[in-house]
């Protein structure tokens, strides 16, 4: 880090003229190498290169001066395109994580539309099983209803269920079957 009056001093020049252009044309090329304490400025050996390079251009310092300055110009100009790609990228990878977080929610929110869904299902399936008894149970006590010999427990009752088997069929149809 050197002060405007040592770069002064190295090339050759005032200090007055190291200030105007600092200043005036190379305020937004020096500008990110230099920062002011107490009132003095200092700059750091990227913006003298800077520096230097603009005064060989204008005077008889061309050659090594120049040189250095288009390394420096270069440097600043690679650094600086870095720098817009970098903070492109950043900018880029926050948006990317907000939209992947917006994602997770969703997917959570996916996640327990799934599980309410199938614990319905799952309800729907004992109701249904449920349901299915009950139809048995009622169909077996129709069948009961309607077929005497289901009520019957006794001897005799299969002894009657036996007569009524052995009649024919025109006697069952008409009803002219006498039980006993």
């Amino acid at each position: 880090m050197k002060t405007i009056r040592q770069i002064a001093n190295e090339i050759g020049v005032s200090k007055q003229a190291v200030y105007k252009r600092v200043k005036g044309s190379l305020h937004t090329v020096v500008a990110p190498y230099a920062h002011t304490v107490d009132g003095v400025v200092y700059i750091s050996d990227k913006g003298e290169k800077l520096i230097v390079k603009a005064f060989s251009e204008s005077s008889v310092y061309k050659g090594v001066y120049g040189i250095a300055y288009k390394d420096a110009h270069t440097e600043y100009t690679v650094e600086h395109t870095e720098s817009r790609e970098i903070i492109f990228l950043r900018e880029q990878n926050k948006s990317l994580i907000e939209q992947l977080a917006a994602k997770d929610k969703q997917l959570e929110n996916e996640r327990t539309h799934s599980r309410d869904q199938a614990d319905k299902l799952s309800d729907l399936a004992a109701q249904l099983a449920e349901l299915s008894r009950n139809n048995q149970i009622l169909l077996g006590a129709e069948q009961s209803r309607t077929n005497p010999a289901l009520l019957m427990n006794d001897e005799g009752a299969t002894h009657k269920i036996e007569k009524v088997q052995k009649k024919g069929f025109l006697q069952k149809l008409f009803g002219k079957i006498n039980v006993e």
